[in-house]
């Protein structure tokens, strides 16, 4: 009990101390979407998450590591005094973060109002500026490609149109074009008046030569028959285009398929006889150009051979000069057209992608699902919500007590030593505890109740009238057991019984005032001689044998016969015998005399140890005939057994 005042006062003053009032700051966030119902993708392009998962991931991130290493390196720049030690943990632990639909509510207890609401302050400010450099960083990349891109494009069109300029040179795409179609029409030209000068060379080197009537006729006859077959095939496409006009007419409202195929079955007729009157025409000019159907001469001055040859080859030259030319700026018009292709194309990337930078730019706060802003900023409170001081009293008021018999317990449990007599109570069947007394061991009073104690023991066999009975007082640990038996032999002693105190332990120091006159004693009747006892002025009936000092015996060479002939002679002389054994656990004579006694008195002390006693508890059971008993002297105030075997 008065441990459990002490410390528990002594806690509860602690706590009191210790404890303080409590200031609470509170902040709010709120989470708006980008839409309603709006679903967004995470990193695996297969999963949707609801808007409220957002909400929630973004709840967790305000609690997170870095945005509390944040808001911890604000507070030690702002407060060095408060938070210079300050760790993320402890902030963490001491910010509580909750989600209530799309409300983000940060609370702060600290017993400094203002410190609470700036630690709130930093983590908002923390987690607020991660999101912005977050924002930042992912429109920076998207940029940043985007930016690469549009350098690229602008590059390669400058690239382009310089390689546009150099194939183009003076000309455009559209002057090139046009010059390469005059070109083709000189070509053509060329061309005809090649074959024209061919022809004409051909019927001067045929003119030149002397020709026959046969070969006149047969030309004649030739162009006859030409002219008549133009005839036939005239007559032919008319009476085709008569009978397509005939049927157009006839199908004029309406048409069908069957129409159809007339018609264009007579387009192809009419198409393929127009051709067979072309091939006669050419033949026709071919011969008329051969002087075969005119009488010209071959002879005239303005058209000699040579004339005609020479005009050939020049002719022949500017029709090839003419095809290179035309070969040049038909390379020139495709590499325009594909310069112009590429110039479109990159331009229209170039377009795609200023827009896109500029999409970014203006939408980069819709690249997530919803967006956070602070709803209500963190306030200092004016009033404490807690005093932790009474409850942190109470609580070590509580603790100590609790602390206090908790340890009482465990030392009573740790005890290796015998604080009270009833630590022998699972033993009371074998060596009983006649009295617990808190006076010394020569206490004669206390001596005075173990000798009635003693008298009014039952004996476990019956004994020999005329002997007297033999008691041996012992200890299960080291020490003197002489005070107990002697104050005990004096006692019986003083109820008119002759009684003989022997000191038996051998192993003890004799007093100073008998040790000249105590030459002969125990030790002298152990090997046989005689020894008288001394009568002491205690009483005429009280006699004392002490240890002796004439022969040189010692602990270590008695013999259990010894002690049992040394006791058979002194029985008959006395009523009662108390024999100083001295301990069980360092006298080797001690079980020697105990075996030969009546009855065994264990002394005990608080200071002894439960293993010593226990170890010897079948010896002091066994050794002496009736057993024997335990006596505890020097009881502490505690002992239960005070007050009912004193």
């Amino acid at each position: 009990i008065f441990g459990a005042l002490t410390v528990g006062s002594v806690l509860a003053i602690g706590g009191y101390l210790a404890g303080g009032k409590s200031y609470e700051s509170q902040a709010i966030l709120r989470v708006f979407p980008q839409e309603s119902n709006i679903l967004y993708a995470t990193g695996d392009g297969s999963v949707l998450k609801t808007f409220g998962s957002f909400v929630k991931a973004e709840t967790t991130y305000v609690g997170s590591h870095q945005v509390m290493a944040r808001a911890v390196d604000v507070l030690a720049k702002k407060r060095p005094d408060i938070a210079g030690d300050l760790k993320v943990s402890e902030l963490s632990g001491s910010i509580g973060i909750k989600r209530s639909d799309s409300l983000i509510v940060l609370k702060a207890r600290n017993r400094d109002p203002t410190f609470a609401r700036e630690m709130l302050d930093a983590v908002v400010a923390s987690y607020l500026g991660h999101k912005s450099d977050a924002e930042d960083a992912r429109s920076a990349v998207r940029l940043s490609e985007l930016h690469d891109r549009e350098i690229e494009l602008t590059n390669r069109l400058s690239t382009l149109r310089s390689v546009q300029l150099d194939v183009g040179g003076e000309f455009g795409i559209n002057a090139i074009t046009k010059a390469h179609v005059v070109k083709i029409m000189q070509i053509e030209a060329l061309a005809a008046r090649k074959s024209e000068i061919v022809a004409t060379l051909a019927a001067l080197e045929v003119s030149s030569r002397p020709t026959s009537a046969d070969t006149s006729n047969r030309e004649i006859m030739r162009a006859t028959l030409l002219d008549r077959a133009m005839a036939d095939l005239s007559f032919e496409r008319a009476k085709l285009l008569s009978n397509l006009a005939r049927l157009r007419v006839g199908f004029a409202e309406n048409s069908n398929l069957r129409f159809v195929h007339k018609e264009k079955g007579e387009l192809e007729a009419i198409a393929v006889i127009e051709q067979a009157m072309a091939d006669r025409r050419k033949q026709i000019l071919v011969l008329g150009q051969t002087g075969a159907l005119t009488d010209v001469s071959t002879q005239t001055a303005e058209t000699t051979l040579a004339e005609m040859r020479t005009l050939s080859d020049k002719v022949a030259g500017q029709l090839a000069a003419a095809r290179r030319e035309a070969r040049d700026l038909n390379r020139r018009r495709i590499e325009l057209d594909g310069v112009g292709m590429e110039i479109g194309g990159a331009q229209d990337l170039l377009e795609e992608t200023r827009h896109a930078l500029e999409v970014i730019r203006l939408e980069s706060g819709r690249a997530l699902p919803g967006y956070v802003m602070l709803m209500s900023p963190a306030a200092q409170s004016a009033d404490p919500v807690a005093d932790s001081r009474k409850m942190l009293a109470v609580g070590g008021l509580l603790g100590g007590a609790c602390l206090a018999v908790f340890l009482t317990f465990v030392i009573a449990l740790r005890e290796r030593r015998i604080r009270f007599a009833e630590t022998l109570v699972p033993l009371e069947h074998r060596v009983p505890v006649l009295q617990t007394s808190a006076v010394n061991a020569s206490d004669p009073h206390a001596a005075d109740f173990l000798r009635n104690e003693l008298q009014l023991r039952p004996l476990r066999r019956p004994r020999l009238v005329g002997k007297a009975p033999v008691i041996a007082v012992t200890r299960a640990e080291s020490g003197a057991t002489s005070d107990l038996a002697r104050a005990l032999a004096e006692s019986y002693a003083r109820s008119q019984m002759k009684t003989l105190f022997i000191e038996a332990d051998l192993g003890a120091e004799s007093p100073a005032e008998c040790a000249a006159e105590c030459t002969s004693g125990w030790r002298s009747v152990l090997v046989g001689q005689k020894a008288d006892a001394i009568q002491t002025d205690v009483s005429e009936l009280f006699w004392e044998l002490s240890a002796g000092t004439t022969i040189d015996l010692d602990d270590r060479t008695v013999s259990a016969p010894m002690v049992r002939t040394a006791l058979k002679d002194l029985i008959q002389s006395y009523d009662v015998i108390i024999i100083s054994a001295g301990s069980l656990q360092s006298r080797l004579a001690c079980p020697f005399v105990l075996s030969a006694a009546d009855l065994g008195v264990l002394e005990l002390c608080p200071s002894d140890s439960k293993v010593s006693v226990f170890g010897q508890i079948d010896r002091l059971d066994d050794l002496p005939r009736h057993g024997s008993v335990a006596v505890m002297r020097n009881a502490l105030p505690g002992d239960p057994w005070l007050a009912v075997r004193t």
